[in-house]
């Protein structure tokens, strides 16, 4: 599993947020909720940090070039991998609105440092640095997306942490949506966080309004697609035993 499976105690406190695509205003607001002097405080940006919709208001390059400073400066800050991120790894293009943002982010970088390279090749390499999955000992499992549904046992969940970037199963938990019948289910998110010893998944990816339950996941909307700003504030020393108990410490940004 090696750096790829961040493991939270059972103590001090957690903020989870989801998908910014380039929105450094948010992910100055959600820093300002988080005492990086603390060890024991933890926030963790469940990926997507890159692509914004529109190149001359996307902050992508300010965000990452702060998240790579205090990765490297904090242990209780973490990044975890999103689809947008593993496209660059992957040099896969992703379109939003017929728009190709991998394209779009080499402009961002061009616009913002004067010249693309070396910064894209640091940022890929940054990329790569990214941790999967957050599993807290009080029974969250926190991912960009997913579950995936070929997962059947700890040996099967394993194979993610083996090989590249190229796994259908670490695939599956960059881009399965909850609403896609080929998907996941209800029930895979029960099956899988009982493989994983966990009692809730926390997510983003899927655009919902403000959050979505769906049986024992919670799907966020931390900034994209959103009026009501949604992120998880949880002491890690409480006690889980369903989704209802997650479900009461999430916290919501209006306007």
């Amino acid at each position: 599993m090696g750096d790829k499976l961040i493991e939270l105690p059972n103590h001090g406190r957690l903020i989870v947020v989801t998908d910014l695509h380039g929105n450094l205003d948010d992910y100055n607001h959600y820093l300002n909720l988080w005492d990086e002097s603390d060890p024991d405080f933890h926030i963790v940006f469940t990926g997507d940090l890159i692509h914004g919709m529109d190149e001359d208001t996307d902050g992508s390059v300010q965000i990452l070039d702060d998240a790579m400073a205090k990765s490297k400066e904090y242990s209780n800050f973490h990044t975890l991998l999103g689809n947008h991120e593993w496209a660059h790894i992957t040099n896969k293009e992703i379109y939003k609105n017929r728009q190709p943002l991998v394209l779009g982010f080499k402009n961002v970088i061009s616009f913002s440092k004067g010249f693309i390279e070396p910064h894209l090749t640091n940022y890929i390499k940054f990329f790569k640095t990214m941790p999967y999955f957050v599993k807290t000992e009080n029974g969250l499992f926190i991912s960009h997306s997913g579950p995936s549904d070929k997962v059947r046992n700890m040996e099967g969940f394993n194979k993610i942490f083996e090989g590249d970037y190229s796994g259908p199963i670490l695939y599956d938990f960059l881009w399965n949506r909850y609403n896609s019948v080929t998907d996941y289910t209800k029930a895979d998110v029960s099956r899988f966080l009982e493989i994983v010893g966990s009692k809730v998944m926390v997510v983003g990816h899927c655009p919902v309004e403000s959050y979505k339950v769906f049986g024992s996941q919670i799907i966020m909307s931390s900034s994209f697609a959103t009026k009501v700003k949604t992120y998880l504030d949880i002491d890690l020393s409480m006690e889980i035993n369903d989704v209802k108990d997650v479900q009461k410490q999430l916290k919501f940004i209006i306007g």
